[in-house]
């Protein structure tokens, strides 16, 4: 476990083209490993705090499963922004890189955005969506891509496909994972998720968004088992030869 400070809150980038894809939150791109997401969280919230969780290998080697963030403005008690943040990687025969984010900010009382510009902001981030839902307060849509290349559009959906959930974010990518890959790859794609809620004089009070790529997680999981295979019979055949010797029986 590491524990360590993330940087000022950030919605989502804007300066991007219309209709081009881009396949981050707030800058944390699939496909980052857990370094480079810990050094873009510092630039954007240098007093939040960080942790990671490893997974080990019989023989050893480790690697970054998941991680969390989390930001609170205790400088500003009745005027609190409040952030949160999940992450979840691949292992380490496919480059340890990111394939799930989840992020939940509160915004600051005093300096809400309406909701429709967070909506536009969206938009003109990930193009136009698959879904979507408006009623009174809040907006809720979904993205779902069928290939991760940068200029991809978004499939038009015809139910609410249910990819990414709050209580079910992987921990990372295990036999689960794998067996919920061959289940939802075809259905989800890569899939993003955008929730904003405000109320009735439209100002948002929380943005909620996800991110998740279902496309290369199954050749991901068997290129990882494939290298743990190497490493566990590496280690076999030299502890054949470097063991200790037999015991009189």
């Amino acid at each position: 476990m590491k524990l360590g400070i993330i940087s000022t809150a950030l919605l989502c980038a804007t300066t991007v083209v219309a209709q081009a894809a881009e396949f981050d939150i707030a800058g944390m791109k699939l496909g980052m490993n857990a370094d480079q997401i810990v050094a873009r969280y510092q630039e954007l919230r240098p007093e939040g705090q960080y942790s990671f969780s490893n997974w080990k290998l019989p023989e050893g080697s480790e690697w970054i499963a998941n991680g969390r963030t989390l930001y609170n403005d205790l400088a500003n008690p009745d005027d609190m922004e409040h952030e949160r943040m999940q992450f979840a990687f691949t292992g380490l025969g496919s480059e340890n890189g990111l394939f799930a984010i989840q992020r939940d900010l509160k915004f600051r009382p005093s300096q809400r955005p309406s909701t429709d510009s967070i909506y536009a902001a969206a938009v003109k981030k990930y193009g136009e969506p698959s879904d979507i839902i408006k009623d009174g307060t809040d907006i809720w849509a979904v993205w779902k891509f069928n290939s991760a290349i940068a200029d991809a559009s978004a499939e038009k959906v015809d139910s609410l496909p249910g990819c990414l959930g709050t209580s079910d974010f992987p921990v990372g990518l295990n036999d689960h994972m794998a067996q919920k890959a061959r289940k939802y790859a075809e259905r989800c794609g890569l899939y993003i998720e955008f929730t904003v809620r405000g109320d009735e004089t439209g100002l948002a009070n929380e943005l909620e968004m996800g991110m998740i790529n279902y496309l290369d997680l199954l050749r991901n999981f068997d290129a990882d088992n494939q290298d743990a295979r190497r490493r566990i019979d590496a280690a076999r055949a030299k502890n054949a030869s470097d063991a200790a010797p037999v015991p009189e029986l």
